[in-house]
């Protein structure tokens, strides 16, 4: 896994687009406190204030002899920052190679008020607008239970920030404590492909929020986009094909904590 490269400066008088600065955020909470890592880690929040700016100082005056509050594209800040990063673990790609290697199981979950045609995967379900959520607590803990190979659970649905349009209750900040009951059962994490689900809205439309709490409640990964998500609605022998996420895509630890930040990977 690699960094998304920055498009703009963040920090002390930078431009701070959001997507920019989640991944300077992110790159910090990396670094040790004695290599100048703040303390507390900061809060991948995609805003920028005095801890930010605080924290890149002291990252820089650790670890470059200066402090300009600013981290730049291609600068000697932004690569002595990247030089920090540690992919995450126990994410895996589809197919993990090696002695001992293992493709996840892939199971599916598509709503489909998202139009299109059935996705491809290992487990497909499809639900509608009807369905309860308990249904779908059951049938996923289910499957985890007997499948051998750890499981990669990826809902499709249509979202926004910190929503996803799923069964009959949707899923919301609100209604996250009943994934409670699918704890480790997902090892191999989550991918959530539904518009915006990450991105920060007013309100109780807290993205952030939604998706490190989900990440606590499943004990597992989960990868979220802060973008609007495009798709093909696929043939009846194809399905739908997602192809690649669009915009940012943030990937939360068992934590809470934001552990990678990728520009458009393959979904």
């Amino acid at each position: 896994m690699s960094v998304r490269n920055l498009s703009e400066s963040v920090g002390e008088g930078g431009i701070n687009a959001p997507d920019d600065v989640f991944t300077v955020q992110m790159l910090l909470n990396h670094v040790d406190s004695a290599a100048g890592g703040p303390t507390p880690p900061l809060d991948v929040d995609g805003l920028v204030g005095p801890k930010t700016v605080g924290g890149i100082r002291r990252f820089q005056l650790l670890q470059l002899g200066f402090q300009d509050g600013l981290v730049e594209p291609g600068k000697n800040t932004f690569k002595a920052l990247k030089g920090f990063f540690r992919a995450p673990e126990a994410f895996p790609d589809e197919v993990v190679a090696g002695d001992g290697g293992f493709r996840p199981h892939r199971l599916v979950y598509r709503d489909v008020r998202l139009a299109g045609n059935k996705p491809a995967g290992d487990t497909v379900i499809e639900v509608d607008a009807d369905t309860p959520l308990q249904w779908f607590l059951d049938s996923s803990a289910h499957t985890a239970e007997h499948t051998a190979d750890p499981v990669r659970l990826k809902l499709m649905a249509h979202g926004a920030p910190a929503f996803v349009r799923f069964c009959k209750e949707n899923l919301s900040t609100a209604n996250l404590p009943r994934l409670a009951v699918l704890k480790n059962k997902f090892a191999a994490g989550v991918d959530l492909f539904s518009c915006s689900a990450a991105f920060i809205g007013p309100g109780n439309s807290d993205g952030n929020v939604f998706c490190y709490r989900m990440a606590q409640t499943l004990n597992t990964f989960v990868r979220a986009s802060t973008a609007t998500q495009e798709y093909t609605l696929g043939s009846a022998g194809s399905g739908l094909d997602f192809g690649r996420w669009e915009g940012t895509v943030l990937t939360y630890g068992p934590t809470g904590a934001v552990v990678q930040v990728q520009h458009a990977p393959r979904f």
